[in-house]
């Protein structure tokens, strides 16, 4: 299948997930309001850094190694069940030291937190070993329509009424919340040793083969979990801001939310990049095809720049509650720095697709460093507006090194990242026109 028709079945079907994640998010934030919802996410969000931990980016391995067709897939499904379940009970054990530590914490959590950390990790670490899986052989409906039904159904049993008017059911829909991610990562596993059992007996790869495998995902790892500090530490530094109250950090992460599903083409496309550079199909094609994107994306940003401007204020009261009013400032200031992080989406996934990790690795330390001295400095004085300015800054001289390095890899010119051209309408419009297909 050619790169465009493959792309446009993609955002497709990647673009329904996601927008049954944008409704999760509504019905919750509406439900637990600014305050609730951001003590929720703030959990979520320690959950997901230890599960880009102990998930070893083994999924980057699966991608990587899958797309190449260097370990079969009836392999890697062994590889990524049986280490989603080791991630999971790992998980328990750090609840369980965490708690043993710090008395702060009434014993009687633990088990809501055990339940909470297993579900996560394991459910999350399934997804993402399975969806890459599903990526490598250019399915991009089964997994994302599977997914897509059970938030659906997750959505339908959110009570309508505000969780302050309710006693007990915050709660029960809290602990169905994380189970959600663990029952979605067992469906995708099911499902894919249904629809794959034509490809042989699921086995282990040798023993050779599994350290090749180990050492490209590691690799992938530091540079995923270096990208996950600089896309969340910013969350920590609001916590404990001094001029910063829950309400500030539920408004301040709902901004970050909205500014991930503005990536969520670009991480779309990028999924499709990835496993097309491992394969070495269209190399060159491809990295003309990311400036046209890169172009394009410019055009899109500035469009909805001008309508946070305008309408942000009212439209984020009306989408989320009264309780989010605080979103449009610092909403505007990200934004140019959510158009840094779509370029970066795909040169990153490029240069993974390439071998060549360690430029994202380089890049993101890079912001990391520049997001923890800002952050130190600002935030404690500045709140969420400076939160806001240092991410931007942050992400924008992550950019400027990835452009850097992919500009000395090809005989481009800087300047055809951002110069709008009348050709680029064209490209779109085929794009548009195999969708149709």
């Amino acid at each position: 299948m050619n790169f465009k028709k493959l792309l446009a079945q993609s955002i497709i079907w990647r673009g329904f997930y996601f927008f049954s994640v944008l409704l999760v998010n509504v019905f919750l934030s509406r439900y637990l309001k600014a305050a609730g919802v951001g003590n929720l996410y703030f959990i979520t969000v320690i959950f997901s850094f230890m599960q880009a931990v102990l998930g070893l980016s083994l999924d980057a391995g699966i991608t990587y190694f899958g797309s190449a067709k260097i370990i079969g897939r009836n392999k890697l499904i062994n590889l990524a069940g049986l280490w989603s379940v080791i991630s999971g009970i790992v998980m328990l054990g750090f609840i369980y030291l965490f708690f043993l530590i710090d008395h702060s914490i009434e014993d009687s959590y633990l088990w809501s937190y055990a339940f909470y950390g297993f579900c996560y990790v394991c459910g999350q670490s399934f997804m993402n070993y399975l969806t890459a899986l599903y990526y490598t052989q250019e399915n991009y409906f089964l997994p994302n329509f599977l997914l897509s039904l059970v938030n659906f159904a997750f959505v339908l049993i959110i009570p309508g009424k505000d969780a302050a008017a309710i006693n007990e059911e915050p709660q029960k829909i809290i602990n169905l919340y994380f189970f959600v991610f663990l029952f979605s990562g067992l469906i995708l596993f099911i499902s894919f040793l249904i629809t794959n059992r034509k490809e042989g007996a699921v086995g282990f790869p040798g023993k050779e083969m599994v350290l090749r495998f180990l050492k490209y995902s590691l690799t992938a790892l530091a540079a995923n979990v270096i990208f996950f500090l600089v896309y969340r530490i910013d969350y920590l530094f609001v916590k404990v801001s001094p001029v910063c109250t829950d309400a500030d950090l539920g408004n301040y992460i709902q901004v970050s939310k909205l500014g991930q599903m503005m990536l969520i083409v670009p991480q779309i496309i990028a999924s499709v990049v990835f496993p097309r550079t491992a394969s070495g199909i269209e190399r060159q094609r491809l990295s003309n095809s990311i400036m046209v994107m890169a172009r394009l994306f410019s055009q899109l940003i500035l469009g909805f720049l001008i309508v946070v401007m305008v309408f942000g204020h009212y439209l984020f009261i009306y989408v989320f509650g009264p309780t989010f009013n605080k979103m449009q400032i610092p909403m505007l200031i990200i934004i140019p720095g959510i158009f840094s992080l779509s370029v970066l989406a795909l040169l990153s996934a490029y240069f993974s697709g390439t071998g060549k990790l360690q430029v994202n690795v380089r890049g993101a330390i890079l912001a990391l460093i520049i997001m923890v001295i800002g952050d130190f400095l600002f935030v404690p004085g500045f709140g969420i507006i400076a939160a806001a300015i240092v991410s931007t800054v942050s992400y924008t001289v992550n950019l400027g090194y990835s452009l850097y390095v992919f500009n000395t890899d090809h005989d481009i010119h800087f300047i055809d990242f951002f110069r709008w051209r009348k050709q680029d309408y064209y490209w779109m419009k085929t794009l548009l026109a195999r969708k149709s297909e």
